[in-house]
């Protein structure tokens, strides 16, 4: 089952043209997708989802995600909480996940947290939160960051790059979409805005749908 993950997960990153490294990017409406690498999609070449495709796959794929034919379980990994504390994926059962890697001298990660900030503001209500992985700093670095972008959804540390690597190797930011069995449904390499009401609701549906 890891190795399913992990093969899943490289066909992702490869699904980008736009592999984001620290230039800046212009934050649009969504990043090139899958159907623009020619890589598989849910959708068919008429841009409609097949019968069989999750319900949410064309509405993700609208706004520039890749989805999973199925819900991809993740290979095991540990961060720690800003307090020390060690956490995982697993510790988020119950809850959509927006699973985010990011790092403090990346321009389009810096772009995009605020539109994250006001999602996670705008769906407390929801069975949805945020995980956002520093990949490859140190605790004073990020800490740093925060006291200058007091950002309130929850951060994470991966100080060694080390869990990090498998799933953000073409580059940051990376996001997935979790369900509520920690399993990937969707993802997308690059930058975005995460607080138009497309977003928002199709979040809060994910929420309120997903097993």
């Amino acid at each position: 089952m890891k190795h399913a993950a992990l093969a899943a997960i490289a066909a992702l990153s490869l699904a980008f043209t736009a592999c984001v490294r620290p230039e800046p990017v212009e934050i649009g409406p969504g990043q090139p997708g899958a159907g623009s690498a020619g890589a598989p999609t849910a959708a068919d070449s008429t841009g409609q989802a097949p019968a069989d495709a999750p319900w949410y796959a064309a509405r993700l794929e609208a706004l520039g995600f890749y989805v999973f034919p199925a819900p991809e379980p993740l290979p095991l990994f540990s961060v720690r909480t800003l307090d020390g504390k060690e956490a995982g994926v697993a510790d988020l059962a119950g809850k959509v996940v927006l699973l985010n890697f990011w790092a403090t001298w990346c321009p389009p990660c810096r772009a995009e947290m605020p539109s994250i900030e006001a999602l996670w503001k705008a769906t407390r209500d929801e069975a949805f939160t945020v995980m956002a992985i520093s990949v490859n700093e140190p605790k004073a670095t990020v800490t740093g960051f925060l006291k200058d972008n007091p950002y309130g959804y929850p951060m994470y540390l991966d100080e060694t790059g080390e869990a990090s690597a498998p799933f953000a190797s073409r580059g940051i930011p990376t996001t997935f979409i979790l369900d509520k069995q920690g399993r990937a449904i969707a993802g997308l390499v690059g930058s975005r805005s995460y607080d138009g009401p497309e977003v928002t609701g199709l979040i809060r549906e994910l929420a309120r749908k997903l097993p």
